[in-house]
């Protein structure tokens, strides 16, 4: 879950050191600039603020949250100022292919400021990898969110965000080997649930963290990660996911996460080469880049 608005509010309450003069900088009620501090001190899990007579005083939590995202927000908003003064050129419908699961969890913020900022409509197009660059070959995409490395030979790309993989468990599995040393031999004897025959994810989990192959039986292929997490939700094996897809989750106690961190990729948002002469086209590059590391930020 992205909390990009929440983190807007907290550096305004930083920096004025007081909520009132925050909501009223940020256009927001008290109560909601309150709201969007508790959401950020339960997802740090630590005070941000002390309320004093006059006005709150950061902790050393917030001083240190602050150092890290204030001049990510300050960015953010000097691009979308610039975007905003020459939305009005802009017109007509956009196409988007991207994988579903990052459309899904991550990318409502991108895709809500490309609405709201210029005078078009969107069109998203879900698909794998293949689908994703066939699109933008055909022109049936005018620009796309993937999660594979590009050919630069025929597009041209920048990082977006980045993920990292988590291996988890259902929690009643997972419950009782989450304090054992995870290692492939012992994962071996639960099944596993994956994108296709290939485990990609988990394959990429394996070879980095234990070095290893996943011997585990395939006991159910999804084609669609979101799937993935509410098969093992329901007791079934394991799997290797996006960070996004099971943090929540995980959160709550419905899936258990075991092992270390697995390795990081990256997503790019990709275009053909010399689509960028089309207005609308780099109107949205603009836009949605301006939202980048909306995960990332996350962690």
């Amino acid at each position: 879950m992205s909390h990009l608005t929440q983190l807007k509010t907290f550096v305004e309450v930083y920096r004025c050191k007081n909520i009132t003069k925050a909501a009223a900088n940020l256009g927001m009620s008290q109560p909601a600039v309150t709201a969007h501090i508790q959401t950020m001190e339960a997802v740090v899990g630590k005070a941000l603020f002390e309320r004093q007579a006059r006005g709150v005083k950061p902790t050393p939590t917030a001083h240190d949250l602050a150092l890290q995202v204030s001049g990510h927000i300050d960015i953010l908003e000097q691009k979308i100022t610039s975007i905003r003064a020459r939305s009005n050129a802009v017109f007509g419908t956009l196409n988007i292919a991207g994988p579903a699961e990052y459309l899904s969890f991550v990318s409502g913020p991108q895709i809500a400021n490309l609405l709201q900022a210029g005078n078009i409509n969107v069109v998203l197009h879900i698909g794998n990898k293949i689908n994703i660059f066939d699109a933008l070959i055909n022109d049936t995409a005018d620009i796309a969110i993937a999660a594979s490395t590009p050919d630069p030979t025929t597009f041209d790309y920048l990082v977006l965000d980045k993920e990292q993989l988590w291996l988890v468990m259902n929690r009643l599995e997972g419950r009782e080997i989450q304090d054992n040393d995870i290692t492939a031999d012992l994962l071996s004897s639960y099944n596993v649930v994956t994108y296709d025959q290939d485990l990609p994810l988990v394959r990429q989990y394996f070879d980095r963290v234990f070095n290893a192959s996943c011997n585990s039986n395939v006991i159910a292929i999804c084609p669609d990660i979101r799937a993935i997490a509410n098969i093992i939700r329901s007791g079934i094996g394991y799997s290797v996911l996006p960070d996004y897809l099971c943090r929540d989750l995980i959160k709550a106690g419905e899936l258990i996460q075991l092992g270390p961190i697995g390795p990081e990729n990256n997503i790019y948002l990709v275009w053909k080469k010399g689509a960028l002469k089309h207005p609308r086209i780099a109107f949205a590059k603009d836009v949605i880049s301006a939202f980048a590391n909306i995960n990332y930020l996350s962690n």
